[in-house]
């Protein structure tokens, strides 16, 4: 039944004596440890029961520099869940999603019920098995541009669960995204304790749950990506080449009307479709977050792209360089 590499149990996971075989709870385990997350801190636990798995938020995981507010967190948690309804549908089980109410426990994310056997849809199988596949594209794109057909599925995606998606288009926008992502980008490499906290994340710096941090042979050190997590060292591009990088990149925002912890959550969980769904049509894809931590940033990309409510996260997507040969 397992469809991921075999690990050990994660803690905080329990199974009752009845429900899910001991396979398919494992499975669920592995999709949820699959799911991105800041230098892979997984900042959440998972329970399961009988037929219903519930996912939590570790607020113990904290980076205080780099997520302050935990706004990072909570997109990766959020993205967790995705994975979790996405494995309980791909065992071959009807998936019942709820999220948290205001009575409830402050640290639940959401639980997912198996109701009843049912085979996933086939949109359903290929997202799930997209999960091993699905990683961090940190380089620029080739120039092959993206099909219509491709774009309209990833928008779909990212304007789910309440989420708005707006693609970047033109000059004006890749200008203005320039200037905002320069200004983070300069705000990040000045701010010594924030590069203080990000060498100490390099690996052979610090790890948790044995889940290794990000290396620094991971971060970009050219293209758009190269001013989404800034080192001391990063060579900044000026801003008209900056803007010209974006023009010919798919870049996608994703935003809610308010910037409350269910609007983070349901973010992460958009994020991860459409990051699934690129993975399944064959694209690669990053995200982009660290510029979004700062209030101005997010303030400016509000005013200057029309969005009404709160931009949460910068999505890109294209084809790896070079392109994979098809087969035929």
């Amino acid at each position: 039944m397992s469809w991921l590499r075999p690990h050990r149990r994660r803690a905080g996971t329990t199974t009752g004596d009845r429900g899910w075989t001991a396979d398919e709870v494992h499975t669920l385990e592995q999709a949820v440890g699959r799911a991105p997350s800041v230098h892979n801190t997984q900042p959440w636990s998972l329970v399961v029961r009988e037929h219903t798995a519930r996912l939590y938020e570790r607020p113990t995981v904290a980076l205080e520099q780099h997520d302050p507010e935990g706004r990072d967190r909570r997109l990766s948690c959020g993205a967790a869940l995705t994975n979790l309804f996405l494995a309980v549908r791909g065992i071959g089980w009807e998936a019942e999603l709820n999220r948290p109410t205001d009575s409830e426990e402050a640290d639940l994310v959401g639980r997912v019920t198996g109701t009843q056997r049912r085979d996933p849809t086939v949109l359903e199988g290929q997202r799930f098995r997209a999960i091993t596949r699905r990683s961090s594209y940190r380089r620029p794109f080739h120039d092959q541009g993206l099909a219509h057909v491709a774009r309209e599925a990833l928008l779909a995606a990212g304007s789910s669960s309440g989420v708005r998606a707006r693609w970047l288009s033109g000059p004006d926008d890749a200008r203005n995204l320039a200037e905002l992502l320069g200004y983070a980008a300069r705000v990040h490499r000045k701010d010594r304790h924030y590069q203080r906290e990000l060498a100490m994340w390099m690996t052979g710096g610090s790890s948790v749950g044995g889940h290794a941090s990000t290396r620094e042979d991971e971060l970009a050190s050219e293209g758009v990506p190269a001013v989404g997590l800034t080192t001391s060292g990063t060579r900044l591009p000026d801003e008209q080449r900056l803007a010209e990088w974006i023009e010919r990149e798919a870049v996608m925002v994703l935003s809610t009307e308010s910037d409350a912890r269910d609007d983070h959550l349901r973010t992460g969980e958009a994020m991860q479709l459409a990051w699934l769904t690129a993975t399944s049509l064959g694209l690669a894809a990053s995200v982009i977050t660290q510029p979004l931590h700062l209030s101005e940033v997010r303030r400016g990309l509000a005013e200057r792209l029309g969005l009404v409510g709160e931009p949460h996260i910068l999505m890109r997507f294209g084809y790896p360089d070079p392109v994979p040969r098809q087969r035929g």
